[in-house]
């Protein structure tokens, strides 16, 4: 686990309550520049708290969330966003009557759109702007395969096209963090293949530290090259996937108790 020096994201003793439940108690981890990493855990684990957390859509109870040293637990989402962070989510949150273009220039203007005044007058600057805006847009569109159906009406695109048209939407925000929160929710398993080649693509060509959640063992083992494992608020583990797959607290989590007889570890 890199130091907190080397790190782009790191949270400490990160805690969560909701009255007297503590939904996540003194969670630790760390990503550095670059890394592509998962954060797992069996239902009710609270992986989707600390994924809000980290978005800023909840505030923590205490501890401390830094991206780039910077302290942003509490900062609301569109902070973040604007320091480089940015996320899909579990549910697709596109505006499917609207062109996939438009959807994704609305990622654009979240860091690059030209202030209230000049588009209202429609300035100059403002008109240059957009033109950049829709130029990014397009680009972010190219990366994922997209730019032939820019014009199409998002909700007309199959399911796994409107998926990698939030990933566009995310891309053009142009983040240091990406946050992909559940990606193949909903997707079927041919779905599933092309979104973890796409992700796996993307982290290649362009570098950026990416932190998935994601319940789909095979992808996330296939994919990241270190998992934080957390279950009943705390990390349970953390390291590569062939420890983590080894792991008999990990192993218990996820199925279980084994009966008496076996060799796992109590």
């Amino acid at each position: 686990m890199p130091s907190a020096s080397e790190a782009l994201l790191t949270v400490d003793d990160l805690r969560k309550n909701f009255g007297g439940v503590k939904a996540l108690d003194g969670v630790t981890f760390s990503l550095a520049e670059g890394e592509l990493a998962g954060l797992i855990g069996p239902n009710g684990s609270g992986k989707t708290t600390a994924f809000n957390l980290l978005t800023g859509v909840l505030k923590p109870s205490s501890g401390t969330i830094r991206f780039r040293g910077e302290a942003v637990g509490g900062n609301p989402p569109e902070r973040n966003a604007r320091l480089g962070m940015a996320r899909t989510f579990q549910n697709i949150r596109l505006f499917r009557d609207l062109p996939v273009i438009d959807n994704v220039m609305v990622g654009v203007h979240m860091r690059h759109g030209p202030s209230f005044v000049p588009t209202v007058l429609r300035l100059p600057s403002a008109q240059k702007a957009e033109r950049q805006i829709r130029e990014r847009a397009m680009a972010a569109l190219e990366v994922l395969g997209l730019a032939r159906r820019a014009e199409e009406i998002v909700g007309s695109l199959p399911y796994g096209d409107q998926r990698k048209v939030e990933f566009a939407r995310a891309l053009a925000t142009e983040p240091s963090l990406l946050l992909l929160d559940e990606p193949t929710a909903g997707m079927n398993p041919q779905e599933t293949a092309d979104l973890g080649e796409t992700i796996r693509r993307l982290h290649g060509e362009l570098g950026i530290t990416t932190l998935l959640v994601e319940h789909d063992m095979k992808m996330v083992m296939g994919l990241c090259r270190h998992i934080v494992v957390v279950n009943q608020g705390m990390v349970l583990a953390s390291g590569p996937p062939e420890v983590i797959q080894s792991n008999p607290k990990v192993i218990e989590a996820y199925l279980g108790r084994r009966r008496k007889g076996t060799d796992a570890a109590a």
